[in-house]
């Protein structure tokens, strides 16, 4: 399966390489020491004050999803669901469980729920919060991500001001105008920095883990309609239904062909 993530990333250098090319231009004309400190440095100090440290493993999590494969997880989902109804709780240990997923977590603590003989309302009612919560701490990762992608720009034009400074105590100690473009250039580069940090790394990373918090909550509560159809004994003809009824007609399922996904 491909990683979107790190793919587009590499895209992005092969079109940075190739604009060096065509313009003859070589790597270390865009390095500057100055323009990274100002640009790294100052992003990560904003992000120590931003980023919500008190759900580190959630971020840990969230930020491991930018380079798992990307694949429709529906598909598997449904599966497993329909597998459920078809054998009931006796399977329960045969459920595969990843960690990394919100909706096999649901899964596998509503099955213990059930297990306990909750009612259907008191039981719906535990599982939502638990949903939502989850589902709150990754998109508060997401969008501490997404805030702060605005500030390397700022930082950027800060490193560049810094340099405009510098050329201009250098015009005021006699320096030529060859020079003087050569560290205009130089100055631009910190923009550069701040632009690409911005751009390419942290709002795509915060978009992508937005989507996937999304999906997430999106088939935790397939996860959650499958348990309650369990736990009420509603009929398997119309717990297939009610279950494919979340998917596009391609991704549904059938109940007497389920299997249980293998987990990667």
């Amino acid at each position: 399966m491909i990683k979107l993530f790190p793919i587009s990333l590499g895209i992005a250098l092969l079109a940075f390489f190739a604009s060096m090319k065509h313009l003859n231009q070589s790597v270390v004309n865009y390095f500057d020491f100055v323009a990274f400190t100002i640009v790294i440095g100052g992003t990560f100090a904003v992000a120590i004050v931003l980023f919500p440290w008190e759900y580190r493993r959630d971020a840990l999590k969230a930020l491991s999803l930018l380079f798992r494969s990307e694949k429709s997880r529906y598909r598997e989902t449904i599966q497993t669901c329909l597998y459920l109804i078809r054998n009931g709780t006796k399977v329960s240990e045969q459920i595969p469980h990843d960690k990394k997923s919100l909706s096999s977590d649901i899964l596998k603590q509503g099955l213990e729920l059930i297990s306990l003989s909750f009612s259907n309302e008191r039981f719906e009612a535990i599982m939502r919060e638990r949903i939502f919560h989850s589902s709150k701490r990754q998109r508060r990762v997401a969008n501490s991500l997404r805030s702060l992608a605005k500030y390397p720009p700022a930082f950027g034009l800060t490193g560049t001001v810094l340099g405009l400074v510098n050329i201009m105590r250098g015009l005021n100690g006699g320096l030529d105008a060859k020079q003087t473009a050569l560290e205009m250039a130089i100055a631009l580069v910190a923009t550069f920095y701040g632009l690409l940090v911005s751009n390419l790394l942290i709002n795509p990373a915060g978009e992508l883990i937005l989507k996937k918090a999304q999906e997430e909550e999106e088939l935790a509560d397939i996860a959650l309609q499958t348990l309650l159809l369990l736990n009420s004994g509603a009929s398997q003809l119309e717990a297939q239904e009610l279950i494919n009824s979340y998917v596009p007609l391609d991704e549904r399922g059938d109940i007497y062909n389920s299997t249980l996904p293998e987990v990667a």
